[in-house]
C-alpha cells in the first residue's frame, strides 16, 4: 500500500469516528441552551482546576525522570517536561503522533540514544499507565456495574475482559523482555527467525537495545517513587474533573462527588482507545450518556461539561505544547509529518 492510500485510510476513519461520535452528542440539542450553558459557567472554578493539570504533567515529566535515572546520567526535567507538553499538544492533531515526537524531542536535547527513550516510553504507556487504567476501569465496571449496564448497554464484560487481556498480554511480553532476554531470544529464533531472517534481525535488535531501557523495571529501590508517582499524575486527571462539576448549575441540585467524577474520569478515559485526535467527539458523546443515563441531566448541560472539561485540556496543551515547539524547533527543526516521524522513530 503506498504512502497516499495509507494517509487517505487514515484519515477516513478518524474523520468518521470524530464525526459520527460529534452527530451522537449533538443531535437533539438546543444549541441556546447549549451556548448559555457555557456562557453562565462559573470560571473561578476552571481556574482553580489550571493548577491541578500542570502538576498532573510536571508529575509525568518527574516520572519520566525517575525511570531513566537508572541508565541517563543527570535528566533533564525541563527538556522532559517540554518533550511531554509538546507530545500532548501534538496527539491533539495527529492521533498518536505526539507519542512519536515525544522521544525524538528528548534524545535530541539530551543526547540520549532514541531506542532507551523509546523502551522507557514503552514501559510508562504499556505498564505504569496501563495498570492504572485497568484499575481504574475495572474499579468502576466492579462497583458501579449497574451505572455501565444503564448507560452502556452494548459494553459488555467480554469486551472489558478482552481490554484487559491485550493490555496484560503487552504487560508481560515487557517483562519477558526485560528479565528474561534469553527466552526473548529463543521464542524469536523459535517462532519469527524460520519464516523471515530479516525480520528476525530487526526484532533482535530492537529487543537488545530496548533491554538497556528496561533497566528500571529491574529496579527495585525506584518502585514506592514511580508507584507514588503514577498515584500523583493519575489524581492529577482526576481532580479537574471533580473541581470543575461545580462550574455548572446542576452541582447545585446532584451534589455530584468524587466517586462520581471518578466514574466519569473512566468513561471519558475509554475516548483515548480510539484514533480520534484528543478524543474529540468519542469523549463527548461518552461523558454525555454516562451524565445523562446516570445522574438524570440535561444533555445541553452534559455536552457542555465534556466540552469544558475537554476543551480547557486542550487550551492547556496547546499553549504550553505550543510555545515548548517554538522554542524547540529554533534549537533545532522538528518535523511534522507523520511519516517522517514514524521513519525517525522507528527506524
Amino acid at each position: 500500500m503506498n504512502i497516499t492510500a495509507k494517509h487517505i485510510i487514515r484519515i477516513s476513519i478518524t474523520l468518521a469516528i470524530v464525526i459520527g461520535s460529534s452527530y451522537i452528542a449533538l443531535q437533539n440539542i438546543n444549541l441556546d441552551i447549549l451556548f448559555s450553558t457555557l456562557l453562565n459557567a462559573k470560571y473561578e472554578w476552571v481556574l482553580l482546576s489550571l493548577p491541578v493539570m500542570l502538576i498532573s504533567h510536571w508529575l509525568r515529566a518527574l516520572r519520566w525522570k525517575t525511570m531513566l535515572s537508572p541508565v541517563v546520567e543527570k535528566p533533564s526535567l525541563l527538556n522532559m517536561f517540554s518533550a511531554v507538553m509538546i507530545g500532548y499538544a501534538v496527539n491533539n492533531v495527529i492521533p498518536k503522533g505526539g507519542e512519536l515526537l515525544r522521544p525524538i524531542i528528548y534524545s535530541r536535547r539530551d543526547k540520549v540514544p532514541l531506542s532507551t527513550v523509546m523502551a522507557s516510553m514503552i514501559v510508562e504507556r504499556f505498564f505504569f499507565d496501563a495498570i492504572m487504567v485497568l484499575l481504574f476501569i475495572a474499579g468502576v465496571f466492579i462497583f458501579q456495574r449497574a451505572d455501565i449496564e444503564r448507560a452502556f448497554p452494548w459494553f459488555s464484560w467480554a469486551q472489558m475482559l478482552s481490554v484487559i487481556g491485550i493490555l496484560s498480554s503487552i504487560i508481560i511480553l515487557i517483562l519477558v523482555i526485560a528479565f528474561f532476554p534469553t527466552l526473548t531470544d529463543w521464542l524469536l529464533k523459535v517462532f519469527i527467525k524460520p519464516f523471515s531472517q530479516s525480520f528476525y534481525e530487526r526484532i533482535h535488535r530492537l529487543t537488545d537495545t530496548f533491554e538497556h531501557g528496561f533497566e528500571v523495571i529491574k529496579t527495585p529501590s525506584q518502585y514506592v517513587r514511580l508507584t507514588l508517582e503514577s498515584l500523583g499524575i493519575w489524581i492529577g486527571y482526576l481532580l479537574p474533573m471533580w473541581i470543575m462539576l461545580y462550574s455548572f448549575d446542576f452541582q447545585d441540585r446532584l451534589h455530584l462527588d468524587i466517586i462520581d467524577a471518578t466514574f466519569l474520569f473512566s468513561v471519558g478515559t475509554l475516548s483515548q482507545f480510539t484514533p480520534a485526535p484528543g478524543g474529540i467527539g468519542v469523549y463527548h458523546s461518552l461523558i454525555q450518556t454516562a451524565m445523562i443515563a446516570i445522574f438524570g441531566i440535561m444533555p445541553e448541560e452534559a455536552l457542555a461539561y465534556a466540552t469544558l472539561t475537554h476543551g480547557i485540556n486542550l487550551i492547556v496543551c496547546f499553549v504550553i505544547g505550543g510555545a515548548f515547539f517554538i522554542y524547540e524547533n529554533r534549537i533545532q527543526p522538528l518535523s511534522t509529518h507523520l511519516d517522517e516521524i514514524e521513519k525517525e522513530t522507528l527506524g
